[in-house]
């Protein structure tokens, strides 16, 4: 039986993202990778390339912010921390193909949405129910609200529609 990695939302934009061999903290600050039974602990707050406990990640230095690439038991996940605004082609490029897009709800996120496909959507740093509603509605996607998100690779359908998961605490 294959393991599935689990997506929590620890608060506002801050998430957990566990895998078989260990886990990721990440938020618009920085990360931490840490292995399941503790004995690897290493914390990021730049760009570049890291790996803690079989995961790998790529911090991408975008303006004044980091988008962080993981891969976690096959699957690639994108935070892009505090960024509000369209991705250059080149960024996008180098953020690669991505299975859950952890997305930040603002005036672009539709436009952000488009430029970086994933099968999985996660919004976070909404201020209003009202806001995430209407991104909601303007994405045109099936929205499933859970506590926690867990996939596995095989939960993948090539051209499958993409879902929006909402995470709550």
């Amino acid at each position: 039986m294959t393991l599935r990695m689990d997506i929590t939302l620890i608060k506002d934009s801050t998430f957990k993202l566990k895998g078989k061999t260990g886990f990721a903290l990440t938020d618009p600050a920085g990360l931490t990778l840490e292995s399941l039974d503790g004995s690897n602990v290493m914390k990021f707050k730049t760009a570049g390339e890291y790996e803690v406990a079989g995961i790998s990640v790529i911090g991408i230095k975008v303006d004044e912010n980091i988008v962080f690439v993981y891969e976690i038991d096959g699957l690639r996940i994108c935070h892009l921390g505090k960024i509000t605004k369209k991705l250059s082609d080149s960024k996008v490029s180098s953020i690669g193909d991505i299975d859950v897009l952890l997305l930040p709800v603002g005036p672009e996120s539709i436009e952000m949405l488009q430029q970086i496909e994933s099968y999985y959507v996660i919004p976070y740093g909404y201020s209003t129910e009202d806001e995430l509603d209407k991104f909601l509605k303007d994405s045109g996607f099936s929205v499933e609200k859970l506590s926690k998100f867990s996939l596995k690779k095989d939960d993948i359908v090539e051209d499958q529609t993409t879902e929006i998961k909402v995470l709550i605490n």
